[in-house]
């Protein structure tokens, strides 16, 4: 049961970003073992100002990704190659000039007790 939350600093077309929900879905569900029915990615495109040195970042999309996942479910093996495969794909279609942004992804392990979803912890489910 992820949830993912994508911020861009630019908007997207509706095709480029049902691309990339489409990739961090597959991604998710072949590298993390996680259920494509239980996914829910928010995507906030041109939501804030973005600043990297103290400038705003006007040009190529700059984005951060943030991965909620229920503790001790993937292996290190596993989340090292979600984060490559899923930097690759962001950057893929993002296009040129995002490699020398910093650009963040982050993977936050919760406890089962800690969060579930629709009044369930996963604790709960898992029992």
């Amino acid at each position: 049961m992820p949830k993912l939350d994508l911020t861009l600093n630019t908007e997207l077309p509706e095709e480029t970003v049902s691309q990339v929900v489409t990739g961090l879905t597959e991604l998710t569900q072949t590298l993390l073992n996680k259920q494509p029915d239980v996914t829910r990615i928010h995507v906030h495109q041109n939501q804030s100002l973005c600043y990297v040195n103290a400038a705003q970042v006007t040009g190529p999309s700059a984005f951060n990704l943030a991965i909620y996942i229920t503790e001790g479910t993937n292996t290190e093996e596993q989340k090292a190659q979600w984060l490559q495969a899923t930097y690759q794909l962001l950057n893929d279609v993002l296009g040129e000039g995002a490699p020398q942004l910093p650009n963040y992804i982050s993977i936050h392990e919760l406890d089962a007790r800690d969060w579930g979803y629709n009044g369930l912890s996963q604790f709960a489910r898992n029992r």
